[in-house]
């Protein structure tokens, strides 16, 4: 059984483009499930949509489906659940088939500790950081600054100035509270 990764999309460039790209994928969620392919997800699986754009979803990696679409004319929005991790080969070849487009992700899949983006400049995904302490809500920061600040607020520890510094006070943190669960992460910038 996979471990599931949860990946946001911000599609930017042509508005004609986007707009085609949006239509096919509205179109495909339209569909009685399970759309042009038989499949263990739905309509919205991604493997439907390589179809539709004229790939071998038995040749690009797809497994997973896309939900939350959303487009206003300047960029197209969704989210995708997928196995292991953020599916690159989908998302290339989406651009190759729309050559104008680029699609910016962040990507997060807990259990290997996979936290991802391609936006290096941080234009659609500020967040570097995330932070998950049990029984909390995942906070997200967009600079060391802001995280030592909470890292610093719940442990009590002062002066910590560096990522390692924050995990170090939380696993002391951690000890001291019968273990208490946390996930500290930064988001690592790929190709």
């Amino acid at each position: 059984m996979p471990n599931w990764a949860f990946s946001q999309y911000h599609a930017v460039g042509d508005k004609e483009q986007l707009k085609q790209l949006y239509d096919t994928m509205h179109e495909l969620e339209s569909m009685k499930d399970p759309g042009l392919c038989d499949n263990g997800f739905s309509s919205s699986w991604l493997g439907n949509l390589v179809v539709k754009l004229g790939g071998n979803y038995e040749k690009i990696y797809c497994r997973g489906s896309w939900d939350n679409l959303s487009f206003n004319d300047c960029y197209l929005t969704f989210d995708v659940e997928s196995a292991w991790g953020e599916l690159n080969e989908v998302r290339e070849f989406i651009e190759e088939k729309f050559p104008d487009i680029k699609l910016y992700f962040q990507c997060e899949e807990s259990g290997n500790c996979i936290y991802e983006t391609n936006d290096a400049t941080g234009d659609y995904f500020p967040e570097r950081f995330c932070f998950w302490v049990e029984d909390e809500d995942t906070e997200y920061y967009e600079t060391l600054e802001d995280l030592t600040e909470a890292v610093e607020g719940i442990t009590g520890s002062k002066h910590l100035r560096t990522l390692d510094s924050c995990k170090k006070a939380m696993e002391t943190y951690s000890r001291r509270h019968h273990d208490c669960c946390y996930t500290l992460e930064e988001f690592k910038v790929v190709e």
